[in-house]
Formats: structure tokens, C-alpha cells, sequence
């Protein structure tokens, strides 16, 4: 495939990747501010996470690092930082997984305080990958 098609695929995932990293902890803010969290909603959150949101994160990573090996990035320090954001970025998404997995089993009764706060820092992890991928300062 062409190196802007794989690109295309690589940034589409990332949005499909994203946003669920965004909707999801923003959801279960709502639920615990609206009186609790119910164990079969998180789970409905949980199965979709595991079907689009996971899938989409692979793709990211592979398509990723297809691409830095295609054009020979690897020795830029700029994808370096970037690596590390992303690598962040697959933890706060791993945190997020093991939170809905133990909600939806209702061994969790709410979720951690980081989690009802993880959009923010999805965002500014998000801010962090889409300036060097740009800007690339080094």
C-alpha cells in the first residue's frame, strides 16, 4: 500500500483510539455523579471498549511503527518523545481496561479518582503526540 494510505489509516485509528479514551472516562464520571455506577452499563461500556477502542490502539501501533521503519525515523529524537507519549498513552489505556473489567464484574463499586480525571490527561498526552508529530522541534 502507499505510504498516504497507511498514514490515513494510522491517523484514523488514532481518532477511533482517542475518542474512546475520552468517552469513556467522561461517561463514568456522569454515572458516579448521578448516584452510582451500574455494574451492566459498565459492562456495555467495557465490551465496546474491548471490540473498537483496543482494536483501533493496535492498529495504531502497528501502522505506527510500519510507517517510522518505511521512512527510516527511527533515529529522529522527535519520535523518540513521541514513542514515550504514545507508551503512556497505552497505559492510561490499559488502567482504563482493568477499571471497566473489574466494574463490570462488580468487584469495583466506582472507578479510581485518576480514572474520573484520565480525559485530561488523554488530552494533554494527545496535545504532546500531535505537536512533535508536526512540529518535530529536534
Amino acid at each position: 500500500m502507499s505510504y498516504l494510505v497507511i498514514k490515513t489509516l494510522h491517523v484514523v485509528a488514532m481518532v477511533v483510539w482517542l475518542s474512546g479514551m475520552i468517552f469513556v472516562p467522561l461517561t463514568l464520571s456522569r454515572m458516579a455523579a448521578g448516584g452510582g455506577v451500574d455494574a451492566k452499563q459498565v459492562a456495555h461500556l467495557r465490551a465496546g471498549f474491548a471490540m473498537l477502542v483496543t482494536p483501533a490502539m493496535l492498529a495504531v501501533w502497528g501502522l505506527g511503527l510500519y510507517l517510522a521503519y518505511d521512512v527510516g525515523l527511527f533515529g529522529d529524537a522527535w519520535l523518540h518523545a513521541k514513542l514515550t507519549l504514545v507508551v503512556a498513552m497505552s497505559g492510561l489505556h490499559g488502567v482504563l481496561s482493568g477499571q471497566l473489567r473489574q466494574m463490570s464484574g462488580a468487584r469495583l463499586a466506582k472507578p479510581a479518582p485518576l480514572v474520573l480525571k484520565l480525559h485530561w490527561l488523554v488530552g494533554l498526552l494527545l496535545v504532546g503526540i500531535v505537536g512533535l508529530v508536526i512540529v518535530k522541534p529536534f
